[in-house]
């Protein structure tokens, strides 16, 4: 299976982590920087990989990607354009499972009943 590791420029996947505790603003820019350096086929490839997932639809449905969206994204269509922020969930989603960076973040107490 094509893993986003695979698929984008290994500063972006070397700074994941450390971007996941910087403002916002920053880790937005740093992925979607990522995804416009991506070619168009290995990111559509990509993409197919996380959607033959079996809780893909499931996990697209907690990143709060829209139903028209997630069409789209599965048909690999507009992945750097109209769907870009759409594009940058699942990047980040699949950037976050494949360098295990969800064990290194800090959930708030608040939080801790609530499925992750």
């Amino acid at each position: 299976m094509l893993k986003m590791i695979d698929v984008l420029a290994q500063n972006l996947v070397q700074n994941f982590n450390h971007a996941l505790s910087t403002p916002s603003e920053q880790l937005d820019e740093l992925l979607n920087q990522g995804i416009l350096n991506t070619s168009e086929d290995q990111l559509r490839n990509a993409m197919a990989a996380f959607f033959d997932r079996e809780d893909a639809l499931e996990a697209a449905q907690a990143l709060d990607i829209p139903q028209e969206d997630l069409h789209a994204l599965q048909a690999g269509l507009a992945l750097k354009d109209e769907n870009l922020s759409e594009t940058a969930k699942i990047v980040a989603l699949c950037l976050a499972l494949e360098t295990d960076s969800l064990a290194q973040v800090e959930v708030s107490d608040c939080l801790q009943d609530y499925p992750m």
